[in-house]
């Protein structure tokens, strides 16, 4: 355990900065909607009282938002914690957990604390190759985890890829979408995967309201699975793994398309000004756009 390196956040503050946004975590300073604001200061009145551990009112609103059946929808303290979950369900002493070069740091990290062995797949132009990971499956894979999109390359997989990748996997391989970005990715042939999910019986989605809804600080994410997968995760679970004022704020009704055509016109065009910089510059990827 002493050999894992701990996640390093970014700095909350700066010599001579009132606030500072990081960028590197993507922090909105649009902050929240007013209805969340609204929903957190109305929970103050209620800060005695357990949550419902089931997060039954959440799972319910997200799944209306997204067509899902909250059945398959689990909450947690971020999607970290449902990919905490996931390895620690899935992976064991010496099973493997494969992720890209530039991918999320979680993944090891959670790979690592389940007892496992990490795999990295090299990225071609710093997008996720689906050769390259299946060229890295073996037969102590247990889990492959894809950010898409990815941070901090800004790139993706488009969504006939992803499908590819899926169904070339092993029956005994958990597919894990991390799809923390998708409201930023508009272009036509990307998908954040629920309709995977729902004809797969191998593949996760997991999303977040820390980005373009600017609830990192309550910590929010969820993820969307086969009831199998679930039943698995619920099992392992802290018993109020979701805080209520968490609940409270993502079950209000989200006028989602609202915010995102009042947001999206303001983060979007900033995107070609902030190239990734790496050793070998100017490379051609498929980046969010």
């Amino acid at each position: 355990m002493l050999g894992i390196d701990p996640y390093v956040p970014g700095q909350s503050s700066a010599p001579g900065a009132a606030r500072i946004f990081k960028l590197s975590a993507n922090e909105t300073p649009l902050g929240p909607s007013p209805r969340a604001r609204e929903a957190l200061r109305g929970f103050a009145d209620r800060l005695q009282d357990y949550p419902d551990g089931a997060a039954t009112a959440l799972r319910e609103a997200i799944g209306a938002r997204h067509g899902l059946d909250p059945e398959r929808i689990v909450c947690g303290n971020g999607s970290d914690e449902i990919i905490h979950l996931l390895a620690t369900a899935y992976i064991g002493p010496g099973d493997e957990g494969i992720f890209t070069q530039h991918g999320f740091l979680v993944y090891r990290i959670a790979i690592l604390a389940a007892g496992g062995v990490p795999i990295v797949a090299d990225e071609n132009n710093l997008t996720a190759d689906v050769e390259t990971i299946l060229a890295k499956v073996g037969p102590k894979t247990k889990m492959v985890f894809i950010a898409n999109p990815n941070n901090p390359t800004g790139t993706y997989l488009p969504f006939a890829e992803v499908k590819r990748l899926a169904l070339s996997l092993p029956s005994h391989v958990l597919l894990v979408l991390d799809a923390a970005y998708a409201e930023y990715a508009t272009r036509a042939d990307y998908a954040s995967g629920e309709a995977l999910v729902s004809d797969s019986e191998n593949v996760v989605m997991t999303r977040t309201f820390s980005k373009i809804y600017g609830l990192a600080g309550i910590r929010l994410g969820w993820g969307y699975a086969p009831l199998d997968v679930c039943g698995a995760i619920n099992r392992i679970r802290g018993p109020f793994n979701t805080n209520g004022g968490a609940i409270a704020a993502g079950s209000r009704r989200w006028r989602i398309e609202a915010i995102l055509q009042k947001r999206s016109p303001i983060t979007r065009p900033g995107l070609p000004g902030l190239p990734v910089k790496f050793p070998r510059s100017g490379s051609r990827s498929r980046r969010v756009r």
